[in-house]
């Protein structure tokens, strides 16, 4: 689902620019740190990231592109979809299973590397485990972890030589690709009027609360949204899916008026 394409119907040309709304931005902070989760989203989109409701909504519009791009035409479907990607079940699941298992052997090892054979081994106990040695599911959901384990390195190979991630360093997981489009999605149903602007505001404060409990710094969010994107849109091409949100990634992180300048991540 190409699901963060959502260019403006009058001025399709306005995206990838940082923007702030200069007047009817929110003013609380909790609401401000779930916005601030969707910045990747509202960069590429050209819009105003510190605000719920777009200036100009096109309700039918918007409906249109939610049942075009996320299968969302209710507001009762809507509501699901955000909690979904709150908890992380509609693209990050089995991608986190294999970084959990990684991050469960970097404690075990001192955080000496882990390679992939000891990867895939750890995995294959975890799913025997999980589903029992003769579950009809388990050499699939095997299938699919390892080429996870195998994608993996190779971007974050990628985003050392791009400066994106320090040296011996690695990802910990992708749920920030989630967390960052629910924010959107929030904002998204305000513009549909699938829901009032106060329901998008506790939609956010709940998203902004998950990204503080699993990330220590905004950079390690994005690094998580970078490569979530990647895993799932970029097929290991290192093609525009990738270049795009290294850029907002690079941007994000160093610019005074970033929203993660501006928002703390923590209290």
């Amino acid at each position: 689902m190409f699901a963060f394409l959502r260019k403006s119907p009058i001025f399709p040309w306005v995206g990838n620019r940082l923007r702030s709304a200069r007047s009817g931005g929110e003013t609380d902070s909790a609401v401000l740190r779930g916005l601030a989760c969707g910045a990747h989203l509202k960069y590429a989109n050209g819009a105003p990231w510190n605000t719920v409701a777009a200036p100009h909504p096109a309700p039918k519009w918007e409906r249109a592109r939610l049942k075009a791009m996320w299968g969302v035409i209710t507001p009762e479907q809507w509501h699901e979809m955000g909690q979904q990607l709150l908890d992380g079940q509609i693209s990050t699941p089995l991608w986190d299973m294999a970084m959990g298992a990684r991050a469960a052997l970097l404690v075990r090892q001192d955080g000496a590397p882990v390679y992939e054979q000891a990867w895939n081994d750890a995995i294959g106990r975890l799913l025997v485990d999980r589903f029992g040695p003769h579950h009809p599911e388990l050499r699939s959901t095997a299938t699919a972890v390892g080429q996870v384990i195998t994608r993996v390195p190779r971007y974050e190979a990628r985003f050392r030589e791009d400066g994106l991630l320090p040296p011996h360093t690695c990802v910990r997981r992708t749920l920030a690709w989630d967390l960052g489009r629910a924010a959107n999605m929030a904002c998204w149903g305000v513009d549909a009027g699938f829901a009032h602007p106060g329901e998008a505001r506790q939609a956010l404060r709940a998203i902004g609360t998950a990204a503080a409990e699993e990330y220590d710094t905004w950079t390690d969010f994005s690094l998580s949204y970078v490569l979530g994107r990647c895993l799932h849109f970029d097929e290991d091409t290192f093609g525009p899916w990738y270049r795009e949100v290294r850029t907002s990634h690079h941007l994000l992180t160093s610019r005074g008026d970033s929203p993660w300048r501006e928002v703390a991540l923590h209290d």
